[in-house]
């Protein structure tokens, strides 16, 4: 909350503000002004957006869109971004029960990044601040059905496993506790716990390939129902507060590059490299429209108008080497956005 620091990367440089609630926007209040319509931006690192200013971020160019083109009262839009790097949708639920629904969305929009989103819904999902690892709470499927409440992490004792039994809950709700205030079970932890990536080995660095190969690990597949279980989840409790859910799919930067090229040339690509065969660059794309029309949840798939807009522009639209949106990837991106939303009149025309 109120962090106010300058970041410099090899990639890029920028003085970052968050707000008090610790988002890189501005404040907001939890009651919503009259004659004002709320949409709520959940996201990872592509919604907060620290490569950039808070004014050229995607969440703030859609707003002043919608506003220059409502010409003024008597309606207001109001975009509110909460998005936090590492957050899988499983945590964006969490976060939507706790604080998002108190600001009194009309519209919750959902951006799912398939570079690690999926991944970052299993067990073990974390980062590393001031030398300790913090982790992620994390939901369980006990008989094919999401349980409602998550778990917290407890490293050595949860596994990929999920736990059902409630005697199985309460130990690891109690062992996950313990671990954020021991600093004697955090500094014995890297004897009996691994952070390294579920599933993807075959592809070394480039993990989320795997979401696109032919075979589906078994830890992918249980990432796959989590996801698809969350995102349901947080659709009903969305409708049950009297507002509706809107999804937005961004593909990784690497992903928009094969695509960019003739199908010829991706053909050769696959063949030379084994890690590539079988791998399909629409696979994750089609299960997510597929299940998404099933649900009857609204979405736009940002990745064509992507290439296409790479392809006739060479105005990079992805940072190179940090793999994020540029200042016109935001930009382009809120204005396919506020597109969308008044085709699908998602927002009150």
């Amino acid at each position: 909350a109120n962090f106010h620091q300058t970041l410099e990367t090899p990639t890029f440089r920028q003085t970052l503000i968050y707000n008090s609630r610790g988002m890189h926007d501005t404040d907001h209040l939890p009651a919503k002004p009259a004659a004002t319509f709320r949409i709520l931006m959940l996201g990872d690192s592509f919604v907060q957006a620290l490569q950039v200013a808070e004014a050229q971020t995607a969440h703030q160019v859609l707003e002043n869109d919608l506003n220059e083109a409502a010409a003024g009262p008597p309606l207001t839009y109001q975009v509110l971004s909460a998005g936090v790097g590492r957050w899988g949708t499983g945590q964006q639920l969490v976060y939507y029960r706790q604080e998002g629904r108190n600001f009194q969305p009309d519209l919750v929009l959902l951006l799912l990044y398939l570079g690690n989103d999926i991944s970052d819904n299993l067990p073990g999902n974390g980062a590393t601040l001031t030398g300790v690892n913090c982790y992620a709470p994390y939901f369980a499927i006990c008989q094919g059905r999401l349980v409602p409440a998550p778990l917290a992490y407890a490293p050595g004792l949860s596994t990929r496993q999920n736990e059902c039994s409630s005697g199985q809950r309460a130990l690891v709700n109690a062992l996950g506790a313990i671990y954020q205030h021991s600093r004697l079970y955090q500094h014995l932890e890297p004897l009996f716990s691994t952070r390294a990536p579920p599933f993807g080995a075959a592809f070394d660095n480039n993990f989320y390939l795997a979401l696109y190969a032919a075979e589906e690990e078994p830890a992918l597949t249980q990432a796959w129902q989590v996801t698809l279980k969350t995102i349901a989840r947080l659709q009903r409790e969305v409708a049950a507060d009297g507002a509706r859910l809107g999804l937005v799919l961004i593909s990784p930067y690497l992903v928009v590059e094969i695509r960019r090229q003739p199908a010829e040339l991706q053909q050769v690509l696959f063949e030379q490299a084994a890690a590539f065969d079988g791998v399909d660059v629409d696979r994750p794309n089609r299960r997510l429209a597929q299940f998404l029309t099933d649900h009857q949840i609204p979405f736009l798939d940002l990745t064509e108008a992507m290439v296409s807009r790479q392809n006739r522009d060479p105005a990079p639209l992805y940072i190179y080497g940090d793999g994020h949106w540029t200042v016109e990837g935001n930009r382009y991106a809120a204005e396919l956005i506020a597109g969308w939303l008044r085709e699908q009149a998602l927002v009150p025309q």
